[in-house]
């Protein structure tokens, strides 16, 4: 039987509100990041839905910003995964997922829609519970490859992990305000304790 209410919590409402997240998700790839030019009416317009379902599912823009950011960002972590499989040494993982991490398209996305949490109660906390699925991702797939590959953490694997994505998104920042500098000024493989 089909549904006929549009509510967040049945089959037409998810339905909903996964086509205002993937159209979100797109217009924030298409620009770059630069969430200021995506409105309610750009997204309602892609997702095709009237601009009060996207405010409906969402509460704001801002949590909707995130929330695709971090779609496009957990995505793209799947590269890190990639990467890390054609290592052959603790050195050359660590490397790899410095220089992937640093060039997947969605981190600045990802770092400009945490900035914009600013002192928004709700967006904090709604950045804690996504930081924390990163960082339990993260975590995982490191146990994965140190038990498959023999290899140790020194510091520990939730700490490498929060270490790394501190240094990658605070590298991103930096980079995204204009400072000048390369992977040769910055030693994000080092953040990571693997050996």
């Amino acid at each position: 039987m089909a549904t006929t209410t549009e509510g967040s919590g049945t089959a037409r409402g998810a339905a909903t509100r996964a086509r205002i997240l993937a159209a979100t998700a797109g217009l924030l790839s298409a620009d770059g990041g630069a969430h200021r030019t995506v409105t309610v009416g750009a997204v309602a317009r892609a997702a095709g839905v009237y601009p009060n379902q996207v405010t409906h599912h969402f509460g704001s823009k801002d949590r909707l910003v995130l929330d695709a950011a971090f779609t496009l960002f957990l995505r793209d972590t799947t590269r890190l995964q990639t990467a890390g499989r054609r290592a052959r040494s603790s050195e050359s993982l660590r490397r790899v997922l410095a220089r992937t991490a640093l060039a997947m398209p969605s981190t600045p996305v990802v770092v400009r829609a945490l900035a914009a949490a600013g002192d928004d109660v709700a967006q904090r906390e709604r950045v804690r519970l996504l930081l924390a699925v990163l960082f339990r991702q993260s975590e995982r797939y490191l146990e994965r490859v140190l038990t498959e590959r023999g290899w140790t953490s020194r510091n520990g694997v939730g700490r490498d992990a929060r270490t790394f994505w501190s240094a990658v998104f605070g590298a991103t920042l930096l980079a995204d305000a204009g400072v000048t500098g390369g992977p040769s000024d910055l030693d994000l493989a080092g953040t990571l304790s693997v050996a």
